[in-house]
C-alpha cells in the first residue's frame, strides 16, 4: 500500500507539474508581447505628443503676436485722429494769418518800425516782429512734422494689418492642422486602450484556463486515487471517497479607470509639476506607461479624470492622463517634465484651464 500510494502521487504531481510549466510559459510569452507592443505604442504616442505641442507652442506664439498687432493699430488710430486734430488746428492758425497779412499787407511791419519813439523801442519792436515772424515759422515746421508723423502712423498701421492678416490665416491653418494631428492621437490612444484591453483579457482567459485544466486534472486523479485504492483494498467496504472540487473562482475584470469626465468638457483646476529625474522618483507610471519614452504625461485624480484620456492644458499643450499621486486628490493634476528646473519654473499655479479630449 505505501509504495502503491507513492506510484499514484507520482503520477497525480507530474502531468499537474508539465501542464502549469506549459501554462506559464504561454502566459509569460503573452506578457512580454505585451510589454513589447507597450513600448512600441508608447513611442508611437509620445511622438505624435510631441509634434501636436510644438503646433500648440506656434499657436500660442501667433496668437500674442496677433495681440500685439491688434493693439499697435488701435493705439496708431487714435494717435492718427489726435494728429488730425493738430493738424487742422495748425492749418487754421496758418490760415488766419495768412489773411490777416493779405487784408493789412507787408507794410504794416515797417509802420510799426517806423513809429518807434526812441532807438532802444525800436529794437524792441524788431525783436517782437521777430520772435512773432519764428512763432509763425514754427508753426509751419510744426505742420509739417505733424503731417509727416501722420503718414509714418497710417503705413504703420498698414503694415500691421497686412502683417495681422497672414497671421491670422496662418493660425487658421496651423489651427487645422493641429486638429488633424490631435485626431490622429486621439485615435492612436484609442487603438492602444483597445489593444491594451485586448492583452488583459487574454491573460484573463489564460487564467482561466490553467484553473479550469488544474481543477480538471485535480479531480480526474482524484478519482482514479479512490478507484485504485478501492480495488487494491480487497474485501474491506468502500468507504472511500473523494475530496470535494474546489469550484473555478470568478474571473477577474480589468481595472475600471474611473472619472465621468466627457470628451470636451472643460475643467479648471489647480496644477503643479513633477520630473522622474527629481530624487527618489520613479519612472513606470500608474498606467505602465515608460516616462523615459512617453513624457508627455499628467497625474490626475481617477474620480475626477479617467486614466488614459488625451487632455489639454494651458500652457503645457496635449498629454495622456496616465499617473495617479497621493497628493492629487479632486480638481488639481500634476504635469510631467523630463527636468527638475522646468518643473521650478512651471511652479504651482491656479485656475489651469483643462480640456478632455
Amino acid at each position: 500500500m505505501p509504495v502503491l500510494s507513492a506510484i499514484i502521487l507520482l503520477n497525480l504531481a507530474f502531468p499537474s507539474v508539465i501542464a502549469h510549466a506549459e501554462s506559464l510559459d504561454s502566459l509569460e510569452s503573452e506578457e512580454q508581447q505585451a510589454t513589447e507592443m507597450g513600448q512600441i505604442l508608447n513611442q508611437n504616442i509620445d511622438t505624435a505628443l510631441t509634434e501636436v505641442n510644438e503646433k500648440y507652442a506656434e499657436i500660442e506664439k501667433l496668437k500674442e503676436e496677433i495681440a500685439s498687432a491688434e493693439e499697435t493699430i488701435e493705439s496708431s488710430e487714435a494717435e492718427i485722429i489726435v494728429t488730425e486734430e493738430n493738424i487742422d488746428r495748425r492749418k487754421n492758425a496758418i490760415g488766419d494769418r495768412m489773411k490777416s497779412i493779405q487784408l493789412n499787407g507787408e507794410t504794416r511791419t515797417w509802420q510799426v518800425l517806423l513809429e518807434a519813439e526812441s532807438l532802444s523801442d525800436f529794437f524792441n519792436r524788431a525783436y517782437a516782429m521777430t520772435v512773432l515772424q519764428n512763432a509763425e515759422k514754427e508753426k509751419i515746421e510744426s505742420l509739417a512734422a505733424e503731417k509727416e508723423k501722420l503718414n509714418e502712423l497710417q503705413e504703420t498701421v498698414q503694415t500691421k494689418q497686412a502683417e495681422l492678416q497672414v497671421n491670422q490665416e496662418k493660425l487658421q491653418e496651423e489651427a487645422q492642422s493641429m486638429d488633424i494631428e490631435v485626431a490622429s492621437l486621439k485615435q492612436e490612444l484609442a487603438n492602444n486602450e483597445e489593444s491594451l484591453q485586448l492583452i488583459a483579457n487574454k491573460k484573463i482567459a489564460e487564467q482561466d484556463r490553467l484553473e479550469e485544466e488544474a481543477q480538471a486534472a485535480a479531480k480526474a486523479e482524484q478519482e482514479r486515487l479512490s478507484s485504485e485504492v478501492a480495488q487494491a483494498a480487497e474485501g474491506s467496504s468502500e468507504s472511500q471517497t473523494s475530496e470535494p472540487a474546489v469550484e473555478p473562482s470568478d474571473p477577474g475584470t480589468a481595472e475600471n479607470n474611473g472619472g465621468s469626465a466627457e470628451a470636451g468638457q472643460v475643467m479648471y483646476m489647480e496644477s503643479t509639476a513633477y520630473s522622474l529625474n527629481e530624487p527618489g522618483s520613479g519612472y513606470i507610471t500608474a498606467i505602465g506607461i515608460d516616462l523615459r519614452v512617453q513624457s508627455n504625461v499628467i497625474a490626475v485624480d481617477p474620480s475626477v479624470i479617467p486614466l488614459g484620456k488625451l487632455v489639454e492644458v494651458e500652457g503645457y499643450g496635449y498629454a495622456v492622463a496616465g499617473d495617479t499621486g497621493g497628493a492629487i486628490k479632486g480638481h488639481i493634476i500634476d504635469v510631467h517634465f523630463n527636468s527638475v528646473e522646468q518643473c521650478r519654473q512651471w511652479g504651482r499655479r491656479h485656475n489651469v484651464r483643462v480640456v478632455v479630449q
